[in-house]
């Protein structure tokens, strides 16, 4: 396998496509954990695969933080009037 075709390999399908949902990037990186722990790859192997958890780990870490951001409280003001607030964790029990 040539090194240009391994760094596609390891960036996996759908490079410049749409974006990946989030369940479907938690679902490659189970896949990929499961591959690791089988124990059945070569070293070169386990350290692309390796390294594609870690690229699919940081995107759904991406996607939770830019879902976070958009998820808002709707409240209202003294006069009624809607207001979007983000949303607060802490407060919220």
């Amino acid at each position: 396998m040539t090194r240009e075709k391994e760094r596609k390999t390891a960036a996996g399908p759908g490079e410049g496509a749409a974006p990946e949902p989030y369940d479907a990037l938690v679902a490659r990186l189970e896949k990929v954990v499961g591959e690791l722990e089988a124990g059945s790859l070569s070293l070169e192997q386990s350290l692309e695969k390796f390294a594609e958890g870690v690229r699919l780990a940081r995107e759904a870490s991406k996607k939770l933080d830019e879902a976070e951001r958009r998820v808002e409280q709707l409240t209202r003001t003294e006069e009624g009037e809607p207001v979007a607030s983000p949303l607060d964790p802490e407060g919220a029990k």
